[in-house]
């Protein structure tokens, strides 16, 4: 089920949902006992293996087939609550078959086997199975931009946001992701957060004006409207119970001076087709982590917004004081076909 957050990811889900509706899948193997009685009752541990691999088969093929429609995120959670239970319901046969079938002694040296093929097949589904989708959605797509972000505390903090002076023209020739700079270089030091809450709400605003966030940045009265009575009368109070006498101390240094941001953009070379998206996405590669990105990983360009600047603000660590860098790079793909 962690790949099903990777590709959920990739596919442009919020984390809210994707946190919520995902840790669901684990709860049939939380309550398997309540119907392993009934998997030892009715027929063998031979039938229920092998109708369960069945459905597991359809299961994984549903979610392909599901990924490039629309409504999507709900027919793949469907089909991935299937897949859990039938996950679930086939270990209760497995084990039951595999303390049948052999006896103590043979128990015991299979259970060093089944452990080894149990991480080879966790590296394979949490490690190969997402490069070989990282490689068709890299090889599907324009070729991948690289950014370099330095820390450098000799020069000056100038963050002056003004989107409406950038003008980009529509250009002959094959189409491409072009980027302000492919270098960034940040002042170390802290600013005021008042100051960098402001430029990030604007950024924020800009890029969901223009169209670049497909749906998933929801307003804040629209989450109160529909917050639960579970999460209004239960879980925020128990929320706020906890914070206030078991969370740490804040740092107020650093919670009234954060690090300093810096702010760049790319856009498209020339307009896509009529009717067509290009799913663009933005993160570190790697470099040192006190330089991360804050907002914009992930953009929609359509022939609407192709020649509007989308922008992205990476933060510096406010205990960062020397020169370092990181690398971020921009990516666009299939991502549909990539995970289908």
């Amino acid at each position: 089920m962690t790949v099903s957050v990777i590709m959920y990811k990739r596919l442009g889900i919020s984390n809210a949902n994707i946190a919520l509706y995902t840790s669901w899948l684990y709860l049939p193997w939380v309550i398997k006992p309540l119907w392993s009685p009934v998997i030892d009752i009715l027929k063998t541990k031979r039938y229920w293996i092998v109708i369960m691999q069945l459905i597991i088969g359809a299961g994984l093929a549903g979610v392909a087939f599901t990924i490039p429609v629309p409504n999507f995120f709900r027919y793949t959670l469907a089909f991935f609550w299937l897949l859990a239970f039938s996950s679930a319901t086939h270990d209760i046969a497995a084990d039951g078959f595999y303390m049948l079938g052999l006896t103590k002694h043979e128990q015991a040296f299979f259970v060093g086997i089944r452990s080894t093929f149990y991480r080879f097949a966790m590296l394979t589904g949490q490690g190969l199975l997402v490069i070989l989708a990282g490689y068709f959605e890299t090889s599907t797509g324009l070729p991948p931009v690289d950014i370099e972000v330095y820390s450098k505390p000799d020069i000056s903090a100038v963050n002056i946001f003004s989107p409406d002076s950038v003008i980009i023209d529509i250009q002959q020739g094959e189409q491409r992701i072009v980027p302000e700079n492919q270098t960034l270089n940040i002042a170390t030091g802290t600013i005021e957060k008042s100051f960098a809450d402001s430029l990030i709400f604007h950024v924020n605003q800009w890029n969901i004006n223009h169209g670049f966030y497909s749906g998933d940045k929801t307003k804040e009265t629209d989450i109160e409207r529909k917050t639960s009575w579970w999460k209004k009368h239960i879980s925020n109070n128990l929320e706020n119970f906890l914070k206030n006498h078991f969370s740490p101390d804040k740092d107020l240094v650093t919670d009234v001076f954060p690090g300093n941001i810096g702010f760049s953009y790319f856009h498209l070379f020339r307009p896509p087709e009529k009717g067509r998206e290009i799913i663009v996405n933005f993160g570190r590669e790697k470099g040192d982590k006190s330089i991360s990105l804050i907002e914009g990983n992930r953009f929609v360009f359509s022939d609407t917004n192709w020649n509007v600047p989308a922008y992205f603000i990476i933060q510096l660590d406010p205990k960062l004081e020397k020169v370092s860098s990181a690398s971020f790079k921009v990516r666009s793909g299939n991502i549909p076909l990539a995970w289908a």
